[in-house]
């Protein structure tokens, strides 16, 4: 090889890793300017659900538990006045490794409501029940001619 084919050579090899930077310095600049415009946009989101005021420390909120953690008494004293109807949402992780629930509406007549409820399903008579594993997550909105009031503990069984 000759001394101009070897410097050929050598201009070639630092052509190619100049290329190579600049490319790096471009696909860099572009990840980055990406990353910022769409955290930008995330700041920029409005929530969707509406935050709910808690109800009244008078209320008082019970669940405990009924044949054996197959049923529970969900018992709730004090309700508001003015409160038409209570969603109640029971939430809770099985031994099986599932998340579980029980959700319904009840409609309120006076200040104090119980409700036995089934932990499992229940067809034409026969029972499955669920194996609860920790809390069991309450949730309950109170609705009424105050609007809406939110009730949130967990429970051990």
């Amino acid at each position: 090889m000759t001394e101009r084919e070897n410097m050929k050579s050598e201009y070639k090899k630092y052509f190619m890793i100049g290329g190579l930077i600049v490319l790096l310095l471009i696909v860099g600049y572009w990840l980055f300017s990406r990353t910022k415009s769409s955290q930008q946009k995330t700041n920029n989101v409005e929530p969707t659900e509406e935050v709910l005021p808690t109800v009244d420390s008078s209320v008082k909120v019970n669940l405990s538990s009924l044949m054996g953690a197959k049923e529970v008494l969900l018992s709730i004293k004090n309700i508001p006045t003015g409160t038409t109807n209570i969603e109640y949402v029971l939430s809770y992780e099985t031994v099986e490794g599932g998340l579980q629930g029980v959700n319904s509406t009840a409609e309120i007549k006076g200040s104090d409501f119980e409700k036995k409820i089934t932990l499992g399903t229940c067809s034409s008579g026969t029972c499955v029940y669920h194996n609860v594993k920790g809390k069991i997550k309450v949730e309950l909105i109170f609705k009424g001619d105050y609007g809406d009031k939110l009730f949130v503990k967990e429970y051990e069984l």
